[in-house]
C-alpha cells in the first residue's frame, strides 16, 4: 500500500507537492511520485539469497512549470503596484523543482519528498512590488503499514478492497512572500487498497495544522499588517482535528500502445476547520489602509475572511514513459502534462470579501494547466 497528500489552509502548502509526490512514489508524478506498479521490479533472488529490504527502492528528480496559479489574497498587478489593484485577480507562474525518494518494504511503503517553488513577479517576495517573485521550500514524509503484512495473512482481502493499512505523515513548509507563512501538518488514520483495476486507494486521516503568517497579525508582532485594536497577534493559528479525504487513482492506459501512458488522479477533500485564531483577535484587526487586506473595522468581514471552507483539490494528469521509447529503458524517465482545479484554495472562503469583489477576486480558485519531466536514478 502507498499513501499520498493533499493541501492546506492559510497559505500554507501551495504546491501541493504531495499530489505530485503520490505520482512519482507510483510512477514519477505531477512533479514528484512514482507509481510502484509501473516501476520495474527485478526478479526475486534465488532461494539462497537473502530476500531485499526494500522491494522497491527509487530516488527520482522532477521539474514541473505551472502556468496559471492563484495565491489568495494576491490582487491583480502586485508585481507592479503596491499591494495590487482591488477587485482584480492575479495568476502566478509557478516553477516547481523536487527530490523525492519513495520505497516498499515487507511491512509497507514510504515517501519522503523535498521541493522548491519559485514563484513570478505577481507574488513578489515581501509582497513587495517590482521584487523578485517569492519562492517557497515544502518537505514532508507518509508511511503505510499494512495490516496484511502485520498479521501475515489475506485476513484484509475481500472483494472489495485488497488490503487495509495505517496510514500517517507529516509535512512543514515556509515562504518569503508578503504572508511569510510558516506551515506544519501532521496526518493520522486508514489507507484502503480498493479491489480495482490499476491502483485505486483512499486514505481516511484526521489531520491537525498550525501555521503562522501576518494574515492575522498585528501592533507590530509576527510581520503585522495592521495596526489594532487593544492588544498584539502574532499571526499564529491552530486548528483542531478534522476530517480530511484522499483519493489516489492510477490506471495504465493499455490502449494506447505507441507509448506507455498512464492516467493519474488525485482528489482531496478537506473539511472547514474553523479560524485557528480566537475571537479577540478577529475582533482587533481594523487594518485601514492594509495593502491587500480590506478588513476597515468590520468584524462580519473580518470573520468571513478568517473562516475555512471546504477545500477541493483535484489533479489529473497524463504520465507518459519517455525513457522506453526514446532509449529503450522503462521506468527511467517520465514525461506529464497535467490539469489542476483547486476550489477554496487553503480552505479560504471565495466568496468572503479578501477572495471577491473587495479584494484579490477569484485569487481563491485555482485552475491551471501544467507541464513536467522526472528522471528515476537507478
Amino acid at each position: 500500500m502507498i499513501s499520498q497528500g493533499a493541501v492546506v489552509n492559510g497559505k500554507r502548502f501551495k504546491s501541493t507537492a504531495k499530489a505530485i509526490a503520490l505520482a512519482v512514489g507510483f510512477s514519477a508524478s505531477a512533479g514528484t511520485f512514482a507509481l510502484a506498479a509501473d516501476m520495474p521490479v527485478k526478479a526475486p533472488p534465488p532461494a539462497a539469497a537473502p530476500a531485499p529490504f526494500f522491494f522497491v527502492n527509487d530516488t527520482s528528480v522532477s521539474f514541473t512549470y505551472f502556468f496559471n496559479a492563484t495565491d489568495p489574497g494576491v490582487r491583480g498587478s502586485a508585481g507592479t503596484i503596491q499591494g495590487g489593484i482591488p477587485g482584480t485577480q492575479s495568476t502566478i507562474s509557478r516553477l516547481s523543482g523536487s527530490v523525492d525518494h519513495f520505497d516498499v518494504w515487507e511491512y509497507g511503503s514510504n515517501i519522503f519528498h523535498i521541493e522548491m517553488n519559485q514563484y513570478g513577479k505577481n507574488d513578489p517576495t515581501n509582497g513587495i512590488a517590482g521584487a523578485a517573485g517569492s519562492t517557497e521550500v515544502v518537505g514532508f514524509g507518509h508511511s503505510t503499514i499494512s495490516w496484511n503484512a502485520l498479521t501475515h495473512s489475506k485476513m484484509f482481502t475481500n472483494p472489495v478492497f485488497t488490503d487495509l493499512g495505517w496510514s500517517f505523515g507529516g509535512f512543514a513548509a515556509g515562504e518569503n512572500d508578503q504572508l511569510a507563512p510558516d506551515d506544519r501538518q501532521i496526518d493520522l488514520g486508514l489507507a484502503i487498497n480498493f479491489n480495482l483495476p490499476g491502483v485505486v486507494i483512499l486514505n481516511v486521516w484526521a489531520q491537525k495544522e498550525w501555521n503562522h503568517n501576518s494574515f492575522l497579525s498585528c501592533n507590530g508582532q509576527g510581520g503585522a499588517m495592521f495596526a489594532c485594536a487593544g492588544a498584539q497577534f502574532s499571526g499564529d493559528r491552530e486548528w483542531g482535528w478534522v476530517p480530511k479525504l484522499d483519493l489516489f487513482v492510477s490506471e495504465p492506459l493499455k490502449f494506447i500502445t505507441a507509448i506507455p501512458v498512464t492516467f493519474i488522479s488525485i482528489t482531496d477533500v478537506t473539511f472547514p476547520k474553523g479560524t485557528g485564531v480566537s475571537t479577540a483577535n478577529i475582533a482587533a484587526t481594523v487594518g485601514p489602509g492594509a495593502p491587500i487586506l480590506p478588513f476597515n473595522g468590520n468584524f462580519a468581514q473580518n470573520l468571513a475572511n478568517a473562516e475555512t471552507k471546504t477545500e477541493i483539490f483535484q489533479d489529473a494528469q497524463l504520465r507518459f514513459d519517455t525513457g522506453k521509447v526514446t532509449m529503450g529503458k522503462p521506468g527511467i524517465w517520465d514525461t506529464y502534462v497535467g490539469y489542476r482545479y483547486w476550489y477554496n484554495k487553503f480552505g479560504t472562503d471565495h466568496s468572503a470579501p479578501l477572495f471577491s469583489a473587495l479584494g484579490a477576486q477569484g485569487s481563491s480558485i485555482e485552475k491551471t494547466v501544467y507541464l513536467g519531466t522526472t528522471y528515476h536514478f537507478k
